[in-house]
């Protein structure tokens, strides 16, 4: 009996590959992500920097199971995943053998899952490309792509959140520079910033001396204090908002890919 599939070139959707490369640096590292999962995070930001990326390449299914804020409710976790100095702030971590075996576990039941979710729903929409079009698909080098699955929205909010989380990390100089980062937050949160955040950061006097450099209205605190407290903040306020701003992208934004968006290797 013959296949009728089998008369017709080869269809491929190179989408899909790009997004399982995307997706592989996320355990190995590569490309924007500067640590993989696997060998573990050098110190608690990196390991906040990292989530934000897993949102991205997850389509934000990653915090179904692991909500960011989970790395400081957590301390097995936390000790599990950071293997830099910073594990120390955890109390009694685990053994580097035990963190090795847990971020294993965590790798087989909560980030595959979650990718293949995220595989599964992009293949819904990922466009085909046959062999013999003006883009052939064995001419795709998925590794050499410009955007996240060869999607520019992704790639957009992927930039957005990356820098403004670290701006967030870093802190502010003075109020003004943090009104500007509050009111920039609506690209990267997709409109998902919490409501009324900047009125509660505008009467927290804690917050405010976390957050800016020089405020004579709040009280001193220690510089390594003032940095654990933003990383807290990113965790329990930013990243879930990125993971709302990632779920509220619509169809249409998740559908749009044209030729124009691969780069095709020459040679």
């Amino acid at each position: 009996m013959t296949d009728d599939r089998d008369d017709g070139p080869a269809r491929t959707q190179p989408a899909l590959r790009a997004l399982q490369v995307d997706q592989r640096q996320l355990l190995e590292g590569g490309g924007p992500v500067d640590h993989g999962l696997r060998d573990g995070f050098p110190t608690v930001e990196s390991a906040l920097c990292w989530y934000q990326r897993a949102t991205v390449r997850t389509l934000g299914l990653v915090a179904d199971r692991w909500k960011p804020a989970d790395l400081f409710r957590d301390r097995t976790l936390a000790g599990s995943l950071v293997v830099g100095a910073d594990r120390d702030r955890f109390g009694d971590p685990p053994s580097m053998d035990a963190a090795r075996d847990y971020r294993r576990r965590l790798e087989r039941m909560v980030v595959r899952p979650a990718c293949n979710r995220a595989y599964n729903h992009l293949r819904k929409n990922a466009g085909e490309y046959l062999e013999d079009s003006d883009v052939a698909p064995s001419k795709v080098n998925p590794e050499r792509q410009d955007h996240v699955a060869m999607r520019p929205s992704l790639e957009r909010k992927d930039r957005e959140q990356a820098a403004a989380l670290r701006e967030g990390l870093a802190g502010f100089e003075n109020e003004r520079a943090l009104m500007d980062w509050l009111h920039d937050l609506d690209e990267p949160t997709n409109g998902a910033e919490p409501e009324g955040l900047a009125s509660r950061l505008g009467r927290d006097r804690v917050a405010r001396a976390c957050l800016l450099e020089d405020d004579p209205q709040s009280p001193e605190v220690d510089a390594d204090a003032a940095a654990n407290w933003r990383e807290r903040f990113a965790a329990f306020v930013v990243l879930p908002a990125f993971v709302t701003g990632i779920h509220h992208l619509d169809g249409g934004e998740l559908v749009q890919q044209s030729s124009s968006e691969l780069t095709i290797p020459t040679g």
